[in-house]
């Protein structure tokens, strides 16, 4: 699925796509319903390719695709002099932390009139893994209205990260000067990680997750070298701070609309404690939690035809 349009929001280049159901003839856009799905990190849109595609020939929702800023093809950013400051103490110019994130998603749906305001209708959210976080603050605090929220993986709850995660905020320049063999190999075994069983990679999904990240590994080393830094910078750019306001403020008692959750019964990344916490402090708004067995966090990997049932249900009802 190319994403071939583009929002431009101070200084990225936000690549998306909004993309027709199968549709009976004399239907319009609008009559659908619109489904929008977020992706996480250190991933891109392609992790949903598979059940966006099954749900476009279900013809029962518009979808929307979109890469965060920073991340798979929307990596180009150029600096312009009223976004100097965007280059903070890490030393990063372009902004790609949860609190930027929420902020470019509320206003990529308010562009695409999505956003539930003015009487436009509110979208269904899918959002896996740091996505959780960027969908709750878009609707907590910037004020994006949602028909539903169906959360997967997702670490919503402090601390973040494992040993490896937490090394590279706190050395991020050591890993950029890592050789682009030793990178590479850290990289894929980052992504082999985040899978129950790896063999499910081989079918072309490790190099698609690990392609935004090697660009050009042979043929321009330059372009090796930006890949590596947009893949150091999104974890150097890491801010507790960014959840730790939605619970400081205890705001996801506050979510105003149905929420499903997803989780791996496997996933080394968020442990299962995190989204129980989590589901007790939706209260009411949680309406299922679901676990899905022999499952990692890339559960849309590990489990393609169980998620894409979950998804499906989850949207019929609303």
């Amino acid at each position: 699925m190319e994403l071939n349009q583009v929002f431009e929001y101070r200084g990225w280049a936000i690549k998306y796509a909004l993309l027709d159901p199968i549709r009976e003839p004399g239907l319009q856009s609008n009559d659908f319903k619109t489904a929008v799905f977020v992706h996480g990190t250190p991933w891109s849109s392609v992790t949903f390719w598979p059940i966006a595609g099954t749900l476009l020939a279900n013809g029962s929702h518009r979808v929307l695709l979109y890469d965060l800023p920073g991340y798979g093809n929307s990596q180009s950013y150029k600096s312009i002099e009223s976004h100097v400051k965007e280059k903070d103490q890490t030393h990063f110019e372009g902004d790609t932390s949860v609190r930027f994130q929420a902020e470019a998603f509320s206003e990529l749906l308010q562009h695409l009139k999505f956003g539930g305001k003015n009487g436009n209708r509110a979208p269904e959210v899918i959002a896996h893994d740091i996505a959780g976080a960027i969908a709750l603050r878009a609707h907590l605090i910037h004020g994006s209205l949602f028909s539903s929220l169906l959360l997967m993986d997702t670490n919503t709850v402090l601390p973040w990260g494992d040993g490896f995660y937490k090394l590279v905020r706190s050395e991020p320049k050591v890993f950029l000067q890592l050789p682009d063999g030793i990178y590479e190999a850290m990289l894929r075994a980052v992504i082999r990680s985040a899978t129950f069983n790896s063999d499910k990679l081989k079918a072309d999904w490790e190099e698609l997750l690990a392609k935004p990240w090697l660009t050009g590994i042979e043929s321009a080393p330059e372009r090796q070298e930006q890949a590596q830094k947009s893949f150091v910078r999104q974890i150097a750019q890491a801010n507790d701070e960014d959840v730790a306001e939605m619970l400081d403020k205890s705001m996801y008692s506050q979510v105003s609309c149905p929420v499903k959750m997803l989780w791996g019964e496997h996933d080394q990344w968020i442990p299962r404690q995190k989204m129980e916490s989590l589901a007790s402090m939706l209260g009411d708004a949680l309406k299922e939690f679901v676990v899905i067995p022999n499952a990692g966090h890339l559960i849309m990997v590990d489990q393609p035809e169980r998620v894409a049932i979950e998804v499906f249900s989850w949207l019929s009802e609303r």
